[in-house]
């Protein structure tokens, strides 16, 4: 098992007492980002919002993901499918997500912005 920290943006004003929302889970070492994200899904980390729409943007060092309340199994992935996964034996290593709340946008219109993010 390999342990990572969860931190979110808060969703309103009464939220911001436990802010960053800290949590620290254990996942399989070799997961997907995917089955990371269905993973955290399940265990209700991420609030629910009235109207069902929240959409979330996924970062780990640089946006990889575009999650939301109504979809969370069928996340809009910047990163290739098997994120964090490179090459033959080899998995990118990280231990943080951060999940940044857009309000009720669009997932479609979060992904179009994030994925045209570059770091030089």
């Amino acid at each position: 098992m390999k342990k990572i920290k969860l931190t979110r943006e808060s969703v309103a004003m009464g939220d911001d007492i436990d802010a960053p929302h800290v949590l620290e889970i254990e996942i399989e070492p070799n997961w997907t980002i995917i089955e990371i994200l269905k993973y955290i899904s399940n265990i209700d980390y991420l609030p629910r919002i009235s109207g069902g729409r929240a959409t979330w943007s996924v970062a780990i060092n640089e946006p990889i993901a575009v999650f939301t309340q109504e979809t969370p199994e069928e996340p809009l992935l910047i990163c290739l499918p098997d994120y964090p996964y490179h090459g033959i034996s080899r998995f990118v290593e990280f231990e943080h997500i951060h999940f940044n709340y857009h309000a009720q946008k669009k997932a479609s219109e979060v992904f179009e912005v994030l994925s045209r993010f570059r770091i030089k």
